[in-house]
């Protein structure tokens, strides 16, 4: 600051204003960077496939890439080439396997990596006694039982030529891969009903003394499934609700109940679905399943039998460790493609009393 030589009390100041300018500036332009709209950030999009579509996905998308046609190496973007257009339907055919789906009537476990079985428990009801003033109670008896279940990988492997496919009117791939997802589900039934058979508890038919003294005309029929109900409630202590137990029988019981007198009445059974339909939906308050799974055998008097089981709901449980997996395997020395079909789980009667084996000729 120095005097105004043309004034004596006039003053000149003289401040250096660059570095605050500089300060400004840098200010200025983070705010317009802040205010500046941002461009949007698109997550990454993860696509699973299905268990039972992705290996065959992956083999037609190689297809598209590899395929020699008219003897020249093709890039067939726009679609699979003509060669593997089918024209075909394909019927799967099954030896055996009426599948109930038991896995729904099923206690289910999922099983963390690294672990092979899965535990469930079970507890007592305890019983009540008069208390007398003053006087602390006994302590009630309870236990807790822990029942486990380990799993098993089962699975099943096709091998399928690519000839095969180059060749074929029918998708060979889709055709195998449809039928071994129907051969798990099948074989996940009869694990269930191999366990359900270990039960001990039985109703014979006619309340015969064992499986070797059933005759040809001891046959499933309404009384049979109501003297094998009323055990169940006994052992049980249970008392069912309306379509809360299960039968799973053979196809010959099944039908045997629903040539059964007292079905064929429509009018006691309150439908016309029997004789009109030939559907039995519920029986005595029990859902009917009908299944070819369920296990036979011919006792001493070459009389057929069959083990038919009626339940509660989660009577027993099923562990899994891992779903239904395909997996595809190229060699192309071989000119072939595995496709591998797998799954880990292991099935427990939990609770013996909530279940009954029915077994008649």
């Amino acid at each position: 600051m120095s005097p105004n030589p043309n004034s004596e009390n006039e003053y000149v100041v003289k401040i250096d204003a660059s570095e605050f300018q500089k300060a400004l500036k840098e200010f200025a332009d983070e705010l317009k960077s802040a205010m500046a709209p941002k461009a949007e950030t698109k997550p990454e999009v993860v696509t699973a496939s299905a268990p039972n579509t992705g290996a065959r996905e992956a083999f037609i998308d190689w297809l598209r890439k590899s395929v020699m046609a008219e003897g020249k190496a093709t890039e067939a973007v726009a679609g699979v080439p003509s060669t593997f257009s089918y024209s075909r339907d394909l019927i799967i055919v099954r030896d055996q396997g009426i599948t109930a789906g038991l896995r729904q009537f099923a206690q289910v476990v999922k099983l963390s990596r690294g672990e092979n079985r899965a535990q469930f428990y079970k507890i007592n009801v305890p019983a009540f006694a008069a208390l007398t003033p003053g006087v602390a109670p006994t302590e009630a008896s309870q236990t807790i039982t822990t029942v486990e279940a380990t799993v098993t990988e089962r699975g099943a492997m096709q091998v399928v030529r690519y000839d095969q496919i180059e060749q074929g009117v029918v998708d060979v791939v889709n055709g195998v891969e449809e039928a071994l997802q129907i051969a798990a589900e099948i074989d996940l039934d009869k694990l269930i009903l191999a366990e359900l058979d270990t039960n001990t508890n039985r109703h014979f038919a006619n309340n015969r003394s064992g499986e070797n003294a059933l005759t040809a005309t001891d046959t499933l029929k309404v009384s049979e499934l109501v003297a094998a109900k009323r055990k169940l409630i006994e052992q049980s202590g249970r008392f069912p609700r309306p379509g809360e137990l299960v039968l799973v029988c053979h196809p010959k019981q099944y039908h045997d109940l629903l040539s059964d007198s007292a079905i064929l009445n429509s009018l006691a059974f309150g439908s016309s679905d029997p004789v009109q339909k030939g559907l039995l939906p519920q029986v005595l308050g029990v859902t009917i399943i009908p299944t070819d799974l369920v296990t036979s055998a011919t006792n001493a008097s070459s009389v057929r039998f069959y083990r038919a089981h009626l339940f509660y709901p989660k009577a027993f449980g099923l562990a899994v460790s891992r779903d239904f997996t395909v997996e595809a395997f190229r060699e192309p020395p071989k000119r072939t493609i595995s496709l591998t079909a797998t799954y880990v789980a292991g099935a427990k009667l939990i609770e013996p009393k909530y279940a009954i084996q029915v077994v008649t000729a």
